[in-house]
């Protein structure tokens, strides 16, 4: 079987892939091992990138490290797209049914309670009253529901078109409101008349 050896460390050649990949654990790209041979790590979100594109080129010259998203431009490519299309379509209905089955979603249960309490929290100031308060929301604009209510009442969010009972003259009250009439003539016209 053909090989290289870079650094110690002897690779083969993935037929699937074209990458060269170590005999030994623990399992690594040639590339990879060659540009932490000679520069460390790569930094978090970066690739290495073989530069002519030829993947048995594992000369340290033809790598360099470049971030996730210049990598994936670089690779880019009419074929790639209708490829990654075909493979979507062929496992969306299987990711479909995990994600609903019992098992996919105790695992968005579990994710999401991890979620929140890994989050750190942060400080806001209240749209409303203009005090400060700690969240964990990221959307959060309020101390309180109470503020809440408060602006968006004050701001007629959630107003709607009344007809009044009595008169049939239209008006606008919040949609929460029992409001039947559209003022106190009439409201004072609707109590004697339900008496």
């Amino acid at each position: 079987m053909e090989n290289q050896t870079h650094h110690g460390k002897k690779f083969y050649q993935d037929k699937k892939t074209g990458y060269w990949i170590s005999t030994t654990s623990p399992r690594i790209r040639a590339h990879v091992w060659v540009w932490k041979f000679n520069h460390g790590e790569p930094k978090k979100g970066f690739h290495i990138h073989h530069k002519d594109g030829d993947k048995a080129n594992n000369n340290i010259d033809n790598l360099e490290c470049i971030t996730v998203k210049e990598h994936v431009s670089k690779h880019k490519s009419e074929e790639r797209d209708a490829a990654n299309l075909i493979h979507v379509e062929k496992i969306r209905p299987l990711t479909k049914e995990w994600h609903s089955s019992s098992e996919g979603l105790k695992w968005h249960r579990e994710h999401g309670l991890k979620t929140w309490e890994e989050r750190n929290p942060f400080k806001i100031t209240c749209k409303k009253c203009g005090k400060t308060a700690e969240t964990k929301c990221f959307h959060q604009d309020f101390c309180s529901n109470s503020c809440k209510s408060s602006w968006r009442r004050e701001q007629g969010l959630d107003n709607e078109q009344r007809e009044c009972v009595i008169c049939q003259k239209k008006f606008e009250v919040n949609i929460y409101a029992k409001t039947r009439c559209c003022g106190r003539k009439c409201g004072g016209l609707l109590r004697s008349k339900e008496h």
